[in-house]
């Protein structure tokens, strides 16, 4: 039985994510949401390590240890806590953990790795060239026409991300982000929550 993701901290039994996802990727099928321009949500788009519940909407105050993922098994508490939110599932490094695997075996883990990738470029801030580099790797990883993994975004957020790649910033993904934040939350967020995997979970079976 794991200990409380509170206890979690920046060591050597944290496993670093790894921005790319398995080689038998398929593509998503799952259908476009609302444009994210027109719809609000109040949940997070970047969390990094550990973050207090009460600064879930002000990631700025967040407790950073960076992109952490810990694949030992929760507590039931904890698992039920995720049950509340996507919010609270991706602020836990046990909860990115077992969530990443369940959707490794969906083959449908590229929408989480594109969303972890921009979070690590947004807290590490690289500059000048690294920035031009990391962001590349990005969007050839999931953006491009031709992306390695593509995330499902739609036509106009991919031409947006297109312009400014040759000169971009750290917020250059930031709607695209959003975007595959509520493709995760509308779909496999729930799907996960109902799956046999979570249940074993919730029972302290995991």
């Amino acid at each position: 039985m794991g200990n409380d993701h509170s206890s979690v901290s920046c060591c050597m039994s944290c496993i670093k994510i790894h921005t790319l996802p398995c080689l038998t990727q398929v593509p998503s099928t799952a259908s476009d949401p609302e444009d994210p321009e027109e719809r609000q949500d109040p949940g997070i788009w970047g969390i990094t390590g550990v973050v207090e519940s009460q600064n879930l909407t002000n990631p700025s105050k967040a407790k950073k240890c960076g992109n952490i993922l810990d694949a030992s098994s929760p507590t039931p508490q904890q698992a039920k806590k995720w049950q509340q939110s996507i919010d609270f599932l991706l602020e836990d490094p046990k909860g990115r953990a077992h969530f990443k695997k369940y959707l490794k075996t969906q083959y449908a883990s590229e929408n989480f790795d594109f969303w972890t990738a921009v979070d690590e470029l947004k807290t590490k801030k690289p500059q000048g060239e690294k920035l031009k580099k990391e962001t590349r790797e990005i969007f050839e990883n999931y953006i491009s026409r031709d992306a390695l993994y593509p995330v499902n975004i739609n036509a106009k957020l991919r031409v947006g991300i297109e312009q400014m790649i040759e000169d971009p910033n750290t917020e250059i993904f930031d709607d695209a982000q959003k975007y595959v934040y509520r493709l995760m939350k509308d779909g496999p967020y729930m799907n996960f929550l109902q799956d046999s995997y979570f249940q074993t979970l919730i029972g302290g079976k995991g």
